[in-house]
């Protein structure tokens, strides 16, 4: 619509309106209406006009309308009165006219024409229709019902609002047990400790301080809280924050917490006794510049060890986990090592040199198109790779290692995850035979935000202005955070050498699955754009390998809890390891012989679960 033929058609709205109330005024007050329509018509018709325009209210955006417009239409329908009774009585002197004619006239001119912007305002917004997609927004507590408050509530209820706000906490009395537009105020900051029920019930996972002038006392102890509990505690800009990156040119957009996309709180470990572990040890960590290595090495720094070793294969990943450490602690404590785990000498000499109390191995090939396409790599990295660096944690008396492993190992349709499954199995049963080595196994989820997962491919989908491709809509996953990830490794440190009964797999428990079209559609709105309006979605097709659903746990698989409500063990039939070393060296074996596909028949011998996606047509 052109902006002359938008002109024309509001004010012919706002005289025509004017003229529904001019003569509403007059039946209302007379139960008749005037002569001399014609003229009459015309005088209410252009007054309105004319102190429309004089006063600018056709300046303003119907879509934005509040009460400063209200304020303004009010002015304009006083003038447009003054105006109309002016000119009427230079006519008729007003004669059959009572003067209270005009104040009705007044009064019914600034409610059609406020309330025509005011009701555009709500059609447009949407604000009074139902929202349809709460179970795909982020679900937040507020501090503060200022107006703040009030302002992101208002936000939150648009169609495209990122989040769900359950409640509100505010330390003002004479506001509890009241609402903000239809949010409650439940009570106190410090009762927030006594809703830990209405946090778990709701899957609440972010709280946003909404109060500008929160006392240190209460975010010192909402710090404390959120980080007990694994909620992400976060605040709205101040005005003068705002005003200063304006004028620094640096107003940047809030980066998106990826923690918030958990759909729960993340979980905390009880660390005490792993500092003892850690303290005055050598700590040997594989795939060190890694999503997972690298925050492995970052928690272990602040813990004191005698030194940790870093080892990646890939020498830029290396030399930046090694510069981020250095930061930390003692460059005189760390060892940088290129060290390729499928390299029997080079592992050999790593262990030899430094006799490492701790084996933390996340070295592994972890992307499933990619295994697809080379399962003879995957077989070396995950399987043999395992296999030399448990061989040489036995013989230079480590006191335990742990195996990193994924939930695409139970029932596999993939190389990678039947490769995880496989060293899974030697590992178990490793741990199962006499010797000094712990030997531990970690099963995980999708890590939020690590290297290849779905969110830093949407983020930069959504950088690009789309779409975002999905695989399925129906897909879903699994989801933890880095920091539950790694702590999950560290605290199993400390629980296996509690466990009398060796051979088990440490699994997190992780709530319900996650839709991976959910999550896109939360990263888009995070971002501020309105999935299939701003930004679309498009659905690929599962790739060669993937599954619709995945699983913690094999159907034959035995859950035991923990001292950790969080923590369960998978305890699997014990195998004659005999038989696993067997078959594992027989397909080291066939590889060196450069025959795969005898190798990929004892996968399928050692992990009998596995069946290859018949999408993958070279196997």
């Amino acid at each position: 619509m052109s902006p002359i033929f938008r002109f024309v058609l509001i004010c012919n709205i706002d005289g025509i309106l004017s003229i529904i109330a001019f003569y509403g005024a007059y039946w209302l007050r007379l139960e008749s209406f005037p002569g001399d329509l014609i003229i009459n018509t015309l005088v209410v018709f252009f007054a309105a006009i004319f102190s429309y325009v004089l006063l600018g209210v056709y300046k303003r955006i119907w879509r934005y309308s509040s009460t400063d417009d209200l304020i303004i239409i009010t002015k304009a329908s006083l003038m447009t009165v003054i105006l109309a009774s002016f000119s009427i009585f230079l006519m008729t002197r007003l004669e059959d006219m009572p003067r209270s004619t005009m104040i009705i006239y007044f009064i019914l001119l600034t409610i059609f024409s406020g309330g025509l912007r005011i009701s555009y305002r709500l059609i447009r917004d949407k604000t009074l229709a139902p929202i349809h997609n709460i179970h795909e927004r982020i679900k937040v507590i507020l501090i503060g019902a200022a107006d703040e408050a009030e302002s992101l509530i208002r936000t939150s209820h648009k169609p495209d609002g990122p989040y769900h706000i359950i409640g509100i906490f505010d330390n003002d009395k004479s506001k509890w047990g009241r609402k903000i537009r239809d949010v409650d105020v439940i009570g106190p900051i410090d009762n927030i400790f006594k809703s830990n029920l209405l946090l778990k019930s709701q899957k609440v996972t972010k709280i946003i301080i909404t109060d500008p002038k929160i006392s240190r006392i209460d975010l010192d102890f909402l710090l404390k809280y959120t980080d007990n509990l694994g909620i992400s505690l976060a605040r709205l800009p101040k005005i003068s924050e705002l005003n200063d990156a304006i004028e620094n040119n640096n107003n940047k957009e809030r980066p998106i917490d990826i923690e918030d996309l958990l759909g729960r709180a993340e979980t905390r470990f009880d660390k005490t006794n792993l500092t003892n572990l850690i303290e005055n040890k050598t700590i040997l960590i594989t795939g060190a510049g890694g999503t997972i290595g690298s925050e492995l090495a970052s928690q272990i720094a602040d813990m004191q060890p005698k030194k940790i070793i870093l080892s990646d294969y890939s020498e830029y990943a290396l030399w930046n986990i090694t510069d981020k450490i250095v930061a930390k602690i003692n460059e005189k404590k760390i060892l940088s090592i290129l060290l390729d785990t499928r390299d029997r000498n080079a592992v050999e000499k790593t262990f030899n040199n430094n006799k490492p109390d701790i084996v933390l191995h996340a070295a592994a090939l972890k992307h499933v198109p990619i295994c697809e396409q080379h399962p003879s790599d995957a077989i070396k990295t995950n399987i043999l790779g395992t296999k030399i660096i448990a061989e040489n944690a036995i013989r230079f008396k480590s006191k335990i290692m742990v195996l990193v492993s994924t939930d695409k190992a139970v029932d596999p349709t993939n190389f990678m995850g039947a490769s995880k499954r496989a060293a899974e199995i030697y590992i178990q049963n490793l741990d199962r035979e006499k010797h000094s080595t712990n030997f531990i196994t970690v099963r995980f989820g999708n890590v939020l935000g690590s290297t290849g997962s779905v969110i830093p491919l949407f983020q930069n989908q959504i950088l690009r202005g789309g779409p975002i491709k999905v695989t399925h809509k129906d897909a879903t996953r699994f989801f933890m955070s880095v920091k539950e990830a790694v702590e999950l490794v560290l605290i199993s440190l400390t629980s296996s050498l509690n466990t009398r009964e060796r051979g088990g797999i440490n699994v997190l428990e992780m709530g319900e699955p996650m839709k991976i079209d959910n999550l896109a559609k939360q990263l888009a709105r995070l971002s501020g754009l309105t999935p299939g309006k701003d930004i679309q979605i498009i659905y690929t097709g599962l790739r060669v390998g993937e599954k619709l659903h995945e699983k913690l746990f094999h159907k034959d698989e035995i859950k035991i809890t923990t001292d950790h409500p969080d923590i369960l063990i998978a305890k699997s039939r014990k195998l004659s390891f005999l038989k696993i070393n067997a078959m594992i060296n027989k397909m080291d074996e066939f590889l060196i012989k450069n025959e795969e596909r005898e190798a990929i028949k004892q996968l399928k011998k050692l992990v009998p679960e596995f069946s290859i996606d018949p999408k993958n047509k070279n196997y």
